[in-house]
């Protein structure tokens, strides 16, 4: 599998920043300030993209608009690296209108997380390029700081810096939180994954990687708002797909505002955990599975670049970057 690694940034570079799903809101401002200031600290210059000013329903534009804009700024020489505003609901119908002849042409890092996983997902199938699955702008680099948050702004420049700027291999990045152990084992692979509900969304269309590609894969996912009856239908989408028996693990990040099931017969049920639910499915599987990890909604993203090498060992709680994700 040919993968296709974006040039490394420099101090001085330019980043170009779109709201390639939800648009730059009002309630969105002072998170987007915060934002850009961190990432100028660190010595970028920044170029705001036509759809930071758009607005069309939860969109910031027309499909056709918003794939104008990511297409302009993969064209666009000056520009670097391309960072997401935030996530959100729309680049579904974005991704049929991206230029995926330029994007190969000119790879560039691509940043953000959630709705971002269908970009990266169908750029990686379509042209092979590793997407950076990390903290977009706002809700990322410029999310409201709480108690024991203070170090976030200043592991967020380091990730950046070290996944960006640096060809080596970023090694081993050790746990901001507990990571948990649930089946037990060590595994190398190939990183492929985002959060699940948008995995789901996009199988079965010509922008979801094909099955090849999942060939010894490390499987991630997160999870935002959805009751445990949703995440089961899930997996067992990608267990009917053949997926699970392809990949060599599974790393799955936070799980936020995880909730009750939503039938009136919830008050009959006694629902499982998640990780009873998870390793249920997953019982007829060997490979190694590790939890609660330092990526998802609402948490500090290690970044999870599409297409990179990795390993990980549950016992040790490890997680080492074996290659670098630009060149």
């Amino acid at each position: 599998m040919k993968i296709v690694k974006p040039p490394k940034l420099n101090l001085g570079d330019t980043v170009g920043v779109v709201a390639s799903s939800l648009p730059v809101l009002d309630s969105h401002r002072e998170k987007f300030q915060r934002g850009r200031i961190l990432v100028e600290e660190m010595g970028f210059k920044l170029k705001e993209g036509k759809t930071i000013s758009g607005k069309k329903w939860w969109m910031a534009g027309e499909a056709k608009e918003v794939a104008e804009d990511i297409n302009s700024m993969f064209a666009d020489p000056e520009v670097k690296a391309i960072i997401a505003h935030t996530g959100g609901y729309s680049a579904i119908s974005v991704i049929e209108h991206l230029d995926y002849d330029l994007i190969a042409k000119n790879p560039k890092p691509f940043i953000g997380m959630s709705d971002m996983s269908i970009y990266h997902l169908a750029i990686f199938a379509k042209v092979g390029m590793v997407g950076f699955h990390m903290d977009d702008l706002s809700y990322g680099f410029g999310r409201d700081i709480k108690e024991g948050m203070e170090d976030w702004p200043k592991l967020n420049q380091e990730f950046f810096l070290k996944f960006l700027t640096k060809s080596e291999a970023p090694g081993i990045i050790k746990p901001v939180t507990e990571w948990e152990e649930w089946k037990k084992g060590k595994a190398e692979g190939h990183l492929l994954g985002g959060i699940l509900e948008r995995i789901s969304v996009l199988a079965g269309t010509e922008y979801f990687p094909p099955l090849q590609k999942f060939d010894g894969a490390i499987l991630f996912w997160e999870e935002i708002g959805m009751d445990l009856s949703e995440i089961y239908q899930f997996l067992y989408q990608l267990k009917g797909m053949g997926i699970f028996e392809r990949i060599n693990g599974m790393l799955i990040g936070k799980i936020k505002f995880l909730k009750s099931l939503k039938h009136e017969a919830k008050r009959e049920i006694e629902e499982p955990t998640l990780k009873e639910m998870v390793l249920d499915i997953l019982k007829d599987y060997n490979f190694p599975i590790m939890a609660n990890m330092d990526f998802g909604h609402l948490t500090l993203n290690i970044p999870m670049p599409i297409g990179l090498k990795v390993s990980f060992d549950t016992p040790k709680k490890e997680l080492n970057f074996l290659e670098g994700a630009v060149v």
